[in-house]
C-alpha cells in the first residue's frame, strides 16, 4: 500500500469494521487514512444513515454534529485574527446543518455553504436564508467571481476524498489576507490511544483521514497554505462534567487534547492556482 499524499510505504495500523487504518511510513508524512474508501454510492447511504436522515427533524443520526455546541464559541473568537467580523464574506465548506452559518449571521458575516447531502442542504438554506450549493462547481456557476475573507473546515476534511486538492479548489477562492480556519479530530489525543480501533473517528464509515499535528500540516502545505500556525480557541463543552473540564484542559497542555485547529494563509503577491 503506498500514502495518497506522498507515495511512500504505508503499514497497516487497524483493522476496522469497515476497512483498514494505514499509516505512511515517511517520517515527513505519516499520514494515516483508510483504504478502501466507500463508493459514492454508499457513502451517501452512509451520510443519510448517520449523519441526515431523510425525514430530517433538525436531529442527526448514529454520529451527531456537535458543531453547535462549539461554533458559538470558536466563531467570535476569529474576531482579533481577522479584525471586526462585519460584512465579510464566509464560506462554510462542508456545511451540514449550518451551525457555523447560523452563528456566522449573528455577529455580522456574510456566510455561504457548501454541502453534498441534499437533506441538510435544504435545512440549512431554509432555516437561515443562506445560499448553500451542492459543490465548488455549482458555485462557480453561480457567482464565477466569488472571493472570501474567511473559509472555514470544521470537522469536514477527514470526510474528503483527496483533502490536498480540495485546499488547492478553496485557495483560489480566499482573498489576500484571508484567513482558513481547519478543524478536525487529533488521532493522537488521549482518547484515541484509549479506545484505538473502538475510537469513534475510527468506526465511522465517512472518515477516510486520521490527522496528526505533522500529517495535517503536510496536507495543508499540499494544498498551497504557506503560512499555517496552530491555534487553540478556548473551548468548553457544555455537556463535560467539572472532572471531564479538567481532563480536557489538562490533554491541552501536553498535546493530546481531541481537537487540532489550525489557521491558514498565503503570502500576499503570491498568486499561484
Amino acid at each position: 500500500m503506498t500514502c495518497p499524499l506522498c507515495g511512500n510505504e504505508a503499514v497497516r495500523q487497524l483493522k476496522l469494521p469497515h476497512t483498514v487504518a494505514w499509516r505512511c511510513r515517511a517520517d515527513s508524512c505519516g499520514l494515516r487514512f483508510a483504504s478502501p474508501q466507500l463508493s459514492d454510492q454508499d457513502l451517501a447511504r452512509a451520510y443519510s444513515t448517520h449523519y441526515y436522515l431523510p425525514a430530517d427533524d433538525g436531529h442527526s443520526g448514529k454520529y451527531e454534529d456537535t458543531s453547535y455546541l462549539v461554533t458559538p464559541q470558536v466563531v467570535p473568537q476569529l474576531e482579533p485574527v481577522l479584525g471586526s467580523l462585519k460584512g465579510m464574506r464566509l464560506l462554510d465548506y462542508g456545511c451540514g446543518r449550518g451551525s457555523i452559518s447560523g452563528v456566522a449571521l449573528e455577529v455580522g458575516l456574510v456566510p455561504m455553504g457548501i454541502e453534498p447531502d441534499p437533506v441538510a442542504r435544504n435545512f440549512t438554506a431554509t432555516r437561515f436564508g443562506v445560499p448553500v450549493y451542492a459543490n465548488l462547481e455549482e458555485l462557480r456557476l453561480r457567482d464565477s467571481g466569488a472571493q472570501f475573507d474567511v473559509i472555514i473546515l470544521w470537522n469536514v476534511i477527514e470526510h474528503l476524498r483527496q483533502p490536498w486538492s480540495d485546499l488547492r479548489e478553496l485557495r483560489v477562492l480566499l482573498r489576500p489576507g484571508g484567513q482558513l480556519l481547519i478543524g478536525t479530530m487529533n488521532v493522537k489525543c488521549l482518547r484515541a490511544r484509549i479506545d484505538r480501533a473502538l475510537w469513534v473517528n475510527y468506526q465511522n464509515p465517512t472518515h477516510f483521514y486520521y490527522f496528526d499535528r505533522k500529517s495535517l500540516e503536510r496536507v495543508i502545505a499540499s494544498g498551497g497554505f504557506a503560512q499555517v500556525r496552530e491555534w487553540k480557541p478556548k473551548i468548553r463543552y457544555p455537556h463535560h462534567n467539572t472532572m471531564r473540564h479538567w481532563l480536557y484542559k489538562a490533554s491541552s497542555l501536553f498535546g493530546l487534547s481531541d481537537g487540532l485547529y489550525y489557521l491558514c494563509s498565503f503570502a500576499v503577491g503570491d498568486t499561484r492556482g
